[in-house]
């Protein structure tokens, strides 16, 4: 049964429903029955909650956000017992609301939401459409809705925050609203979304989602991830945008740490050398494109299996990890190092000419063999071979260099050895 016409409309009220259209939140003021109770449950349809002539304005509204769309609507009864502004959209979320809910891929919709301001007193006597209410009229009924969500006028301004959203950023809502988002964005992410926006405003797309970094209240680069529509009037001009915002930091803190894991070597902190093999390809292109030059340096311990065999794999280790800081500190913070695998290491030198890269190379040998490591009764002194490749536009394949410095090298530590120059 559908509520009887004379049903008290709320002042204000935010309906999260379902695909069923059926309540799952309902924040603001309460949906009130003429008995002065809730004429809503959790699960119940929100059809319910209105009187059928209202309802028949509202459902299409409804069904129409829960394919993505956004629309804002002004609805009166013939009686002109109710008046309704009602703005209704999807609900994209990333997490489920409530436990027995699944957990979304990003960006699917999860439902709807509106907002609903009953106008039926300031239009009772009035024939003209009614004018929408300022931003203000809403605050109430955000305050309770589990995401962050705000409203931003079309010059990037906050006219409207909920508690939710301020717990996120660390500001209070006097501090945002007329503020610019982009005034808490980073910088280089102020503008990563402007094409999308734009699409939005064409009515090419409903809605968008974006990551962007922000600076919390106290200074902090926080990211969140961002779900973006628009309400338009009933003449679909733009009104303003609906943001949901959710705190992603943890996440990225967490995909940096794994992104991490699989691009460097656990026991140097290294790259490996599927990165590096990659920073050697895109140097290339930079040769080939620019005519740049630069050099790689493919270094190889003399006698290192010595190492594991006298004293232990833990020393084998810890030589390892001194053969990386070692490298690290001495060469320039551009230049990238890599352990290729065992005790072979590589070096790629941006800007680099043949003169520089055998000094480089007569350099890293000198201080590798400054290098000891603590074996308990003893100290082991190590010693490495250096050998290097040209890279310039006239290169053509990565390998190419790969070898040719692989090469360089191994004749390097034959002419060590035939000199005597080993593990000592």
């Amino acid at each position: 049964m559908h509520a009887p016409e004379h049903t008290q409309l709320p002042d204000a009220s935010i309906l999260v429903f379902d695909f069923d259209l059926r309540f799952t939140l309902v924040a603001g003021h309460a949906l009130q029955g003429g008995n002065g109770r809730p004429s809503y449950r959790v699960g119940q349809p929100i059809a319910h909650a209105f009187p059928p002539e209202l309802w028949q304005e509202i459902e299409p509204l409804c069904r129409t956000a829960l394919q993505g769309d956004t629309r804002s609507r002004k609805i009166r009864d013939t009686a002109g017992l109710h008046s309704l502004t009602i703005d209704v959209g999807p609900l994209c979320v990333q997490q489920p609301l409530f436990p027995d809910q699944p957990t979304l891929t990003e960006g699917k919709i999860a439902g709807g939401v509106a907002v609903v301001l009953d106008t039926s007193l300031t239009t009772a006597a009035q024939d003209e459409p009614v004018e929408p209410a300022p931003p203000e009229h809403f605050e109430l009924v955000f305050q309770r809705a589990p995401i962050g969500t705000g409203l931003i006028d079309q010059a990037g301004r906050w006219v409207l925050v909920n508690q939710a959203l301020c717990d996120i950023t660390g500001y209070t809502s006097g501090e945002l609203i007329g503020q610019r988002f982009s005034d808490i964005t980073h910088p280089e992410d102020a503008t990563n979304d402007s094409a999308r926006r734009q699409q939005l405003l064409d009515g090419e797309i409903a809605a968008f989602q974006t990551e962007k970094r922000y600076f919390n209240s106290v200074g902090e680069t926080m990211s969140a991830l961002l779900s973006v529509s628009l309400v338009r009037d009933q003449h679909d001009a733009p009104l303003h945008f609906i943001v949901q915002m959710q705190d992603i930091s943890e996440r990225k803190h967490l995909e940096d740490h794994l992104r991490h894991l699989a691009d460097h070597d656990p026991l140097t902190g290294l790259r490996n050398r599927r990165l590096f093999e990659h920073d050697l390809k895109l140097q290339l292109g930079r040769c080939q494109r620019y005519a740049e030059q630069a050099a790689l340096l493919v270094i190889d311990l003399d006698g290192f299996k010595l190492v594991n065999d006298r004293h232990g794999h833990k020393v084998g280790d810890d030589a390892l990890k001194a053969i990386a800081r070692t490298l690290t500190r001495r060469l320039r913070a551009t230049d990238l190092v890599a352990r290729l695998g065992g005790d072979e290491f590589a070096v790629l030198l941006p800007h680099m000419d043949r003169q520089g890269a055998e000094i480089v190379a007569e350099d890293l040998m000198r201080v590798i063999e400054a290098c000891v490591v603590d074996a308990g009764d003893t100290v082991v002194h190590l010693a490495g071979s250096v050998g290097f490749a040209l890279i310039d536009q006239h290169t053509l394949h990565d390998d190419q260099v790969l070898v040719a410095a692989d090469r360089a090298m191994y004749e390097v530590k034959r002419s060590r050895a035939a000199a005597g120059v080993a593990l000592r």
